[in-house]
């Protein structure tokens, strides 16, 4: 994924054309060897590696990956933090009744250690102090499962009565509401209402954004992204491993900054190049672009010769990119004396209106599985690029504050270390996950993923491309291949 601190500086302005040959010159490619052909890939995430990866397979081995940053992997970011590998990025490799791409690589990856992630325990506790009845967020849970899988909503959406959904927040409330009041006593309603509100902030978390922007469709067009999650004990980056394996060193070049990209040459003489922030330049015939959609937000009106078409630009801004955020504490003894289970602060109406305080975004603090001594810290809600910028001292001091108060325990330690995500502040990704936002459409995603040039000259992979696995490591490996097969069927045509 590439980095463009310094690219307003770098890139040229890009003037308009058509995206047919003015000039009625097109070079005939398809009487090269795929021995020549050369493809120049944007982007070492697994959209990046996978595109390069299927493309070597099938003999076009001139094929090249630029990633802007000192590792590859992308939004897959692995980290061994105390006595366990920590996930600042992707988590879980989810799996259903569907095909699942990355489930299979993980299948393949030999020697390599997976677990089903079973239930823990996790205690809800009222931060007044009151007694919860353990039950009923069993109850609410399975209820809002049921929210989330849009069940209701596909008859709704069938007939076009989803008008008065303004986004999935609204809807949440809603039906939350209808639940409350039909299926529970007067006498619990108010910490139903408080357990629905803890589930919808932590369902918002997964994705880093605020429900008021998610379009309500979200829930109806994309397959059921939490469910069936597998984790890995020695961290997500394993699954790479062969991929990486598969692709020689001189094919991956790290620490490459792209700052324009040349995507359709009018003539023979002028062809299509990727132009690197360091000089350097580097032909293609193909360019594959796998850049996270926060990076397309800020610099796709000016890093592409020409410019991309209106309707492209348009998809790349009504499109929602999230920042979920991760914050990590290391112990230097085990937590076992003090932390018996996974906690869920739950915070009343009134105290969520009176103090609206960043650490009422906590959802959850859980012991992660196969650690004794790191805590993962949940956030949901709001405020995730203002968390995320936070200076360590306030974090590791609030969530202490926190964790004491709600766990009754004064004598809780603080950390030895945290390690915490950067996602929105990094200029090599600006923000973490795609989500369909309420100015978008499924044509969005559409438009997005269709390549420009009858060569085909400039192709686009990424999680934001897809919508059977929109925002999902299966998406990003899927549209990888989808578009490394386009170029591969070109050429048998």
């Amino acid at each position: 994924m590439q980095c463009f601190k310094n690219a307003r500086r770098k890139i040229f302005n890009a003037t308009i054309l058509k995206q047919e040959n003015p000039h009625g010159n097109v070079t005939d490619v398809t009487s090269k060897s795929i021995n020549d052909v050369q493809t120049v890939i944007i982007g070492a995430g697994l959209a990046g590696l996978s595109a390069a990866h299927h493309l070597m397979k099938h003999g076009f081995k001139r094929t090249i990956i630029l990633e802007a940053s000192d590792r590859y992997g992308g939004r897959i970011n692995s980290k061994h933090f105390g006595d366990a590998f920590c996930e600042l990025g992707a988590k879980w490799i989810t799996i259903d009744a569907s095909h699942n791409s990355v489930y299979e690589l993980l299948q393949q990856t030999s020697g390599l250690s997976k677990k089903i992630q079973t239930k823990t325990e996790t205690v809800y506790i009222d931060t007044k102090g009151g007694e919860i009845n353990k039950h009923i967020p069993e109850v609410v849970d399975i209820f809002f499962k049921k929210l989330c899988a849009g069940v209701e909503l596909k008859d709704r959406y069938a007939k076009g009565n989803l008008h008065e959904l303004n986004n999935v927040y609204t809807y949440f409330q809603a039906e939350s509401s209808k639940i409350i009041n039909a299926m529970f006593k007067e006498k619990d309603r108010l910490l139903v209402d408080d357990v629905f509100n803890a589930l919808m902030k932590d369902f918002g978390g997964k994705l880093g954004c605020n429900l008021e922007y998610l379009n309500i469709e979200q829930l109806i067009k994309f397959k059921n992204q939490f469910a069936y999650p597998i984790y890995i004990p020695t961290g997500m980056n394993s699954i790479l491993h062969d991929i990486i394996m598969s692709i020689d060193r001189e094919n991956l070049l790290i620490g490459r900054p792209v700052g324009e990209i040349k995507w359709f040459g009018p003539n023979r003489d002028n062809k299509k190049s990727v132009n690197c922030l360091d000089g350097s330049v580097i032909n293609a015939d193909h360019i594959i672009c796998t850049l996270p959609l926060g990076v397309l937000k800020t610099f796709a009106g000016h890093m592409f010769k020409p410019t991309l078409p209106v309707e492209k630009i348009k998809a790349i801004n009504n499109l929602g990119f999230g920042s979920p955020v991760k914050i990590y504490f290391e112990y230097k003894k085990p937590l076992r004396p003090w932390f018996l289970a996974n906690v869920r602060p739950l915070w009343s109406a009134e105290e969520r209106l009176q103090d609206r305080h960043w650490t009422k975004q906590v959802v959850e603090i859980s012991r992660l599985p196969s650690s004794t001594r790191v805590l993962e810290i949940t956030i949901g809600g709001a405020y995730y690029d203002e968390i995320e910028k936070l200076p360590d001292r306030e974090v590791i001091d609030e969530i202490t504050k926190l964790l004491r108060a709600v766990l009754k325990n004064p004598k809780i330690p603080f950390p030895s270390e945290v390690l915490r995500s950067d996602w929105s502040s990094s200029a090599c990704y600006l923000g973490g996950r795609p989500y369909f936002s309420t100015s978008s459409s499924a044509q969005d995603i559409q438009t997005l993923s269709l390549p420009l040039g009858v060569d085909p000259s400039l192709l686009f992979a990424g999680d934001a491309t897809t919508l059977n696995g929109f925002g999902t490591v299966d998406g990003a490996r899927m549209s990888g291949i989808r578009e490394a097969q386009r170029i591969i069927d070109y050429y048998k045509k």
